[in-house]
């Protein structure tokens, strides 16, 4: 079998010595301004991005130490009014200098405090929360748009809610930059007034129809020369038409994992599921209308034929309003559920170690190999490894503390090769 270019899967030690910093901002004139002149510390962090979905954030603050009492985190780190943003700082060993990177901003949803450990343990979540707390309450109608202006458009309250924002310096919303590359595919859509569809889950069903996009938010510095001197920082709507990220083949190099029972390797752990719990053969949509004018759809998967039992799943959409678009939706759930089911669903390497952290992207296909003893034996190659393919389609990751490394699980899906 041959592959594109890789990184050589046998890591030398090549560690990056870095650091993580977290600064509160609040949301002056829209976007993300930092609010101390010194970060957060926090421990027990971890935290999260996904395509198309909800990252998250945890972490604890210890109250009871001075050096955090100086900075008054009780006005720093308040629900639905703060946020954070979680700063990736590297050695660069030639320069003998920090390079430190924006990796993403997170929304203050709770901040429960113990006063037996004197600790506050923060939960956060990606701009995306936001959208899942917001309505479309405005009439909203596209005739032959491009669906990257749809997705556009759905980031502007001014187009999709009846609310108009606050006054300065406070307008209740976060500014997201849109994307402003054209797919060339237009669409009709209406959202009615008094539908009162969820913002997020427009975005989702916006893009997840035939020929559609996939997305993620990102964050960048605004004002100041890096991100541990921003002052402010602004969120982006990252769209990938018709994906996200780089296919197999690509000239880059993409990452090549390994895990060897002998410990060469650079993947800590693996997780195949193999669980059929949530697996349907069998999806019953419904889209828009009531009784017999309701749009309907059945998709069949039938795996009986070979032995598998039927089992069922429904769901329903009032925005669908074409027959394709629903039956494409009902294919979709088919096809998450059998790769969540069949192959690899998450990766554990060394986030400091090759590769790191940030060589891939959301969207990135790699190539996964092993030797461990739980596939049959005709599935190894003459080197005794077998090879599945993989797809990035979100992250955690564990920043270092104390003498635990930092490291990144790969949330994945999959197949063989």
């Amino acid at each position: 079998m041959s592959y594109p270019p890789f990184s050589d899967p046998v890591i030398p030690s090549l560690e990056q010595d870095v650091r993580w910093t977290y600064w509160p901002v609040s949301y002056q004139f829209g976007d993300l301004t930092v609010i101390s002149n010194a970060p957060i510390p926090m421990s027990g962090v971890s935290m999260s991005e996904v395509i198309r979905g909800v990252g998250e954030f945890k972490g604890t603050v210890q109250l009871a130490d001075p050096e955090v009492r100086a900075l008054n985190p009780w006005d720093k780190i308040v629900p639905r009014k703060t946020g954070i943003v979680a700063v990736r700082e590297v050695l660069d060993p030639v320069l003998d200098s920090w390079i430190a990177t924006p990796v993403q901003h997170y929304v203050v949803w709770g901040a429960p405090r113990d006063p037996q450990t004197g600790r506050m343990t923060v939960t956060a979540q990606t701009v995306e929360s936001l959208w899942a707390r917001r309505l479309i309450t405005k009439l909203v109608t596209w005739d032959d748009v491009d669906q990257a202006t749809m997705a556009a458009d759905l980031l502007n309250p001014a187009v999709f809610s009846q609310v108009a924002l606050g006054g300065a310096p406070w307008p209740g919303w976060i500014t997201v930059d849109p994307p402003t590359d054209l797919t060339g595919v237009v669409r009709d859509f209406t959202y009615q007034e008094g539908q009162e569809t969820n913002l997020l889950a427009a975005h989702q069903d916006r893009s997840q129809v035939v020929n559609g996009y996939e997305w993620r938010t990102s964050v960048r510095v605004l004002s100041g020369v890096d991100a541990v001197s921003a002052s402010a920082f602004r969120l982006q709507f990252v769209l990938g038409y018709p994906q996200l990220g780089r296919r197999l083949g690509s000239l880059a190099g993409l990452p090549r994992l390994r895990f060897d029972r002998e410990g060469s390797g650079n993947v800590l752990e693996v997780n195949y599921p193999w669980d059929g719990s949530d697996v349907p053969n069998i999806v019953w949509g419904r889209g828009n209308g009531y009784e017999d004018l309701q749009v309907k759809s059945l998709v069949l998967n039938p795996e009986w034929q070979y032995g598998f039992l039927q089992t069922e799943d429904r769901f329903s959409d009032p925005d669908i309003k074409v027959q394709s678009t629903l039956d494409a939706k009902g294919t979709q759930r088919i096809d998450e559920a059998l790769s969540g089911e069949r192959y690899i669903t998450g990766l554990t390497i060394r986030a400091d170690r090759p590769p790191y952290f940030g060589s891939y992207i959301l969207g990135d296909d790699l190539i996964f190999e092993t030797n461990d003893l739980t596939w049959p034996p005709d599935f190894y190659d003459e080197h005794g490894f077998t090879a599945l393919s993989a797809r990035i389609f979100g992250w955690v990751i564990t920043p270092p503390q104390g003498s635990q490394s930092e490291q990144v699980k790969l949330l994945v899906t999959g197949g063989d090769v």
